[in-house]
């Protein structure tokens, strides 16, 4: 929960800033809680050490056909099409055990012999073929871990917290609480914003009638 310092803290900030800062972290404890900070650590560690030969090749199995694609007429003469499957098993070793439930939700996942399978016909060449469907795993590796781990706190933001009175602890909101405050938040915001709008008006006014009333006793 909030407390009541934090929220006086908030307060005094402007609107939009208050907003994205509950959304930020919002957003970064919805998916913290779902795992362990150990294992975002080790998803972390693992991404920063990222590359093409992270996961062998030696674990996939390539098969070719012909393909149906455009492609003239040698197109359905040779069997270029690659077709590579992954064992999800085989997967695991080489990949964070945070993706792995994501990468059964990918569209490349085969549920029926729990797999990921690319195809590609995009090249005469089935070595070429072969090499971009290694990318296209690759590259779908990369969203899914940039989808479900957030990225660690800087020391920038933490600053930011501490300068707030903003303890960590205090900042995970569930989600009826965080849509409740920002929703009174929003609503005091705007009364206190169309408050001083109309004071503003009445001043400006106040001025108008003021000047015309010099001229006046000027004319007379």
């Amino acid at each position: 929960m909030l407390c009541i310092q934090t929220l006086r803290s908030l307060s005094i900030r402007p609107l939009s800033g208050q907003l994205a800062l509950i959304q930020q972290f919002q957003s970064y404890s919805s998916r913290s809680t779902e795992v362990g900070e150990a294992d975002l650590v080790t998803a972390r560690q693992w991404f920063s050490n990222l590359k093409e030969g992270t996961i062998p090749a030696s674990i996939a199995k390539t098969t070719f056909s012909r393909s149906s694609g455009a492609g003239g007429q040698k197109v359905n003469k040779t069997s270029s099409k690659a077709t590579t499957v992954w064992p999800i098993g085989s997967l695991q070793r080489y990949i964070p055990e945070v993706l792995i439930p994501e990468l059964r939700a990918c569209r490349y996942y085969v549920s029926s012999s729990d797999s990921i399978t690319i195809q590609c016909d995009s090249s005469r060449s089935q070595s070429e073929n072969t090499e971009q469907t290694h990318h296209r795993l690759m590259e779908e590796v990369k969203r899914i871990y940039k989808n479900k781990v957030p990225g660690a706190t800087t020391a920038e933001q933490k600053a930011k917290i501490e300068k707030l009175n903003l303890p960590l602890e205090e900042i995970w909101l569930d989600r009826s609480q965080k849509n409740s405050w920002i929703s009174d938040t929003c609503r005091s915001r705007q009364k206190s914003e169309n408050a001083m709008r109309l004071k503003m008006k009445k001043q400006q006014s106040e001025k108008k009638q003021s000047r015309r009333g010099g001229r006046g006793n000027q004319d007379l």
